[in-house]
């Protein structure tokens, strides 16, 4: 597990202990903003790209990645603000835990397209290696 993932992980939580701070209080605004913008959106982007994609560090891709990370952040923002809105019980500490609960879990969990170490390798019978017609 890398640092940065394990980082990842960890910043909800230290956005959480900013909002113990006074409302209005510029460091919390600019932690929380940058939290919300995006940190639930680059743990979702493992999730996002496609089994297959090829990790290509290309200035296009660089750029590709961070705007879905910001698309994908300001998203999962608002299912959380709204939902919270819907139930009655919208509060600023609430929704930061709440996505600092989901962007834990979406940056610690595996990957679901990795193979298993323990798989055995596929093996295929004589005829479709050969090529003879049955």
């Amino acid at each position: 597990m890398s640092f940065r993932r394990v980082g990842l992980a960890l910043s909800g939580w230290v956005t959480a202990a900013f909002t113990a701070l006074p409302p209005g209080m510029f460091l919390r605004v600019a932690v929380v903003t940058v939290f919300l913008v995006v940190c639930p959106g680059l743990a979702a982007v493992r999730w996002a790209r496609p089994p297959g994609a090829v990790r290509d560090p290309d200035r296009v891709a660089v750029l590709e990645s961070c705007v879905l990370a910001v698309v994908l952040s300001l998203t999962l923002s608002v299912l959380v603000a709204e939902a919270l809105f819907l139930a009655g019980a919208f509060t600023l500490v609430g929704a930061v835990l709440i996505l600092a609960a989901v962007t834990s879990a979406l940056s610690l969990a595996p990957r679901p397209d990795r193979k298993r170490r323990n798989a055995a390798p596929h093996t295929q019978g004589p005829a479709e290696t050969t090529g003879a017609p049955r």
